[in-house]
């Protein structure tokens, strides 16, 4: 096979990458906009279901057909063998307990123009450029850089379409929601306009309180603040960063976000976007050995050995670190469907956080207690290497808390350090020593945590230590002893001189596993008492799981990578020095 040939190969492959990604980057915008309006057709539904509760019974089809058209069916009991798009809706009489009939309702038509276009753009795109790499065009060099420039910015540019064409969609759906929220709030309010505005299914103000200025609790306040009469022309507002949709209904005013904002495509178009061009990158990377067919055999049966783990990084580690970094831009919360961009916001806020500050300072704290347990798990080193049948049971025993789970031995400590019925204060009572308030004082509890930190990793050091001691020779000990050389001596001069390059591995690895405690403190103290064992890693979790803003959660994961990586670098440029001390 020529050169040639095999070059037009490696770029026709990189070609089917790009048709790849592109027309996934189409399909996932088709999927998410069918989906919303999947979404949309059930509220319809509840919006009906609401119509024919507050309706008379002659009159309530009719009000449902005011409202959903043709795209409805009403059952006596629901179906089981319904198209998958269509959406069943139980209805009731009111004040009843079982429905007494079954709404079938089709979702909003989307047209596919867009996603149809797209995608004979894409194979347009794809045949001009199959037809650029073919073997006798690829020896001008412009139209070679033409077809590498057009194969990277194929899917870039897809992504792009796809996810305006979905933006678009989307807006759509929303007007039509909130006109459908506006013909249900017209037929249901005769009933009254608390009952007319709980049918539209959408958030709601009173006209006198946005007069007057009161407090209400039906809108979102940052909306409602934001709103003031006249009201916008085209019924569209933003408040901070968030777009909603207004309709005027006379007593009411009636608002929804927009789904461009709670259904945004940005984060799989940009991921299908990157992953993509990364892929296509790689395969245009292998022209260079067109040249010599046994390295690129070699380079091929490389990557596929690799192309499951780079995958795994790919969609495990970096994508997952990449979100963080985008959700650290941006308000997220969990209850909110909005997540507006604010930039920099959450890392000026958390400059200023004294809570932060001080989860992170009592982290800092809880670090000190590494060069301690270093020092006990080098002297149980030095106790327990013999190859006595004893010495090994004792480093077996030392080693068991390394490799036991972290909230048993949580759990068990803090049955032994209970102010009232813990086994050591029991102890110390035989002894005349009033009991210790160990977990439950913030004089004691964070250097108590670090007690049992050092017991729980004291092990393993050990093991660490004695694999380094394995490795200096037996004959400077024995030089050592000849010259008269004693056991602090030697130690000094002999043992942790050798031990430096295991020393500073345990010393890194320790701090940054100080850095990470998390298990210990949920389990035995919860960060209390009044913050005293509120490290960083547990106030993450805090703002995540139990405040739901995963935005400053986000934006406090980097910053406290920040510090973690500025220690690890601080300890490599220490022993960077220490080495060319020693040279010099």
């Amino acid at each position: 096979m020529s050169e040639a040939l095999r070059r037009t190969r490696i770029l026709r492959a990189a070609l089917l990458a790009a048709v790849a990604g592109s027309l996934t980057a189409f399909l996932l915008a088709h999927r998410t906009v069918h989906r919303t309006a999947g979404e949309l057709a059930e509220e319809e539904g509840a919006m009906a279901a609401a119509l024919w509760e507050l309706s008379q019974e002659d009159g309530a089809e009719s009000a449902i057909r005011s409202l959903l058209g043709s795209r409805f069916s009403i059952a006596t009991a629901p179906a089981s063998d319904v198209p998958g798009p269509t959406v069943q809706v139980p209805l009731y009489r009111p004040g009843g307990m079982e429905p007494v009939a079954t709404l079938l309702l089709d979702p909003p038509i989307v047209p596919n123009r867009g996603p149809t276009a797209g995608v004979f753009l894409i194979l347009l795109a794809g045949a001009m450029l199959w037809r650029g790499s073919s073997t006798g065009r690829q020896r001008s060099p412009r139209i070679r850089r033409w077809a590498t420039s057009g194969l990277l910015l194929l899917p870039a540019l897809s992504a792009g379409g796809a996810g305006w064409w979905a933006g678009q969609r989307h807006e759509v759906l929303s007007i039509h929601y909130l006109s459908q929220s506006v013909r249900t709030y017209g037929l249901a309010r005769a009933e009254g306009r608390q009952e007319a505005a709980t049918a539209s299914r959408v958030p709601w103000l009173p006209r006198e309180s946005l007069r007057s200025g009161a407090e209400q609790w039906t809108m979102p306040p940052v909306l409602a603040r934001s709103l003031s009469e006249p009201l916008p022309d085209r019924g569209k507002v933003v408040a901070e960063g968030t777009p909603y949709h207004l309709a005027d209904v006379g007593d009411a005013i009636l608002a929804i976000t927009s789904y461009r904002a709670t259904r945004s495509v940005l984060i799989p178009m940009a991921g299908t976007a990157l992953g993509s061009m990364l892929l296509v990158g790689l395969v245009l990377s292998l022209t260079g050995l067109a040249g010599r067919p046994g390295l690129l055999r070699q380079d091929l049966v490389g990557w596929a050995f690799l192309a499951p783990s780079a995958a795994h990084l790919l969609f495990f580690t970096f994508g997952p670190l990449l979100f963080s970094l985008w959700l650290s831009l941006h308000d997220w919360s969990l209850v909110d469907p909005t997540h507006p961009f604010v930039g920099l916001d959450q890392y000026a806020r958390l400059a200023t956080d004294a809570g932060w500050w001080g989860a992170v300072w009592n982290t800092l704290v809880f670090t000190l207690h590494v060069p301690l347990a270093m020092a006990v798990a080098l002297a149980l080193a030095l106790l327990t290497r013999s190859s006595h049948r004893a010495m090994r049971w004792a480093r077996l025993a030392l080693f068991l808390p390394s490799v036991t789970s972290i909230v048993a031995i949580a759990i068990v400590w803090k049955w032994l350090l209970n102010d009232n019925y813990g086994l050591v204060n029991g102890l110390l009572g035989r002894l005349g020593v009033g009991p210790v308030a160990w977990l439950t004082s913030p004089d004691t509890a964070l250097p108590t945590l670090m007690l049992v930190g050092i017991w729980l990793v004291v092990g393993y050091q050990m093991v660490v230590f004695q694999a380094g001691l394995a490795s200096i020779p037996r004959d400077w000990y024995d030089a050592a002893r000849v010259d008269g050389a004693g056991r602090w001596r030697t130690l000094w001069h002999i043992t942790l001189p050798g031990l430096r390059r295991t020393l500073f591995f345990v010393l890194v690895t320790s701090v940054i596993g100080s850095f990470q405690v998390f298990g210990l403190v949920y389990v035995m103290t919860e960060g209390g008492p009044l913050g005293a064992t509120d490290v960083a890693v547990f106030h993450i979790y805090r703002e995540a799981w139990e405040y739901l803003q995963f935005g400053s959660a986000a934006a406090m994961s980097w910053m406290f990578f920040v510090v973690v990586f500025a220690a690890t670098w601080l300890h490599f440029r220490l022993l960077d020095r220490s080495r060319e001390g020693a040279h010099a």
